[in-house]
C-alpha cells in the first residue's frame, strides 16, 4: 500500500505543478478575474501572479505531504489516504486539462484579434 501512497503522491504533485503552470497561462499577465479560486486570486492580488501561484502551490503541496506522512503509515488511514489521493488526482486532472482548454481558447482569440488586425491595417494603408 504505501508504494501505492507514494505513485498517487507524486502524480498528484504533479498534477499540482501543472495546476500553477496552467494557471499561469489562463491569468497572466493581469486577468484575475479569470481565477475562479477566489483564496487563490486574493492571495494572486496581494502577492502577485507568480509570487501567488508558488505560495499557493507551496502551501498545498506541503499540505498533501504531511496528510499522506502522517496518516498513511497508520493502518486504518492508510485507506483513507489512498481515497483522498484518488480524489485528489480527479479533481486536479480536471483542474489543469479546464485551465489548458481555456487557455487554448484565449490564444485562438489572442491569434485571431492579432491577424485581424493586421489584415485591417493592410487595407487602410
Amino acid at each position: 500500500m504505501l508504494t501505492l501512497q507514494i505513485f498517487l503522491y507524486f502524480i498528484l504533485v504533479v498534477l499540482n505543478v501543472l495546476d500553477g503552470v496552467s494557471t499561469w497561462k489562463v491569468v497572466r499577465p493581469k486577468h484575475l478575474y479569470r481565477e475562479r479560486n477566489p483564496v487563490a486570486r486574493w492571495i494572486f492580488a496581494k502577492l502577485g501572479l507568480l509570487p501567488g501561484i508558488l505560495v499557493a502551490e507551496f502551501l498545498w503541496i506541503s499540505t498533501i505531504t504531511l496528510v499522506v506522512l502522517l496518516l498513511g503509515s497508520l493502518p486504518v488511514w492508510g485507506y483513507i489516504v489512498l481515497a483522498l489521493l484518488f480524489i485528489g488526482i480527479v479533481i486536479f486532472t480536471w483542474i489543469v486539462l479546464n485551465n489548458f482548454k481555456n487557455w487554448r481558447g484565449i490564444r485562438s482569440r489572442e491569434l485571431a484579434q492579432k491577424h485581424g488586425s493586421g489584415k485591417e491595417n493592410a487595407k487602410h494603408a
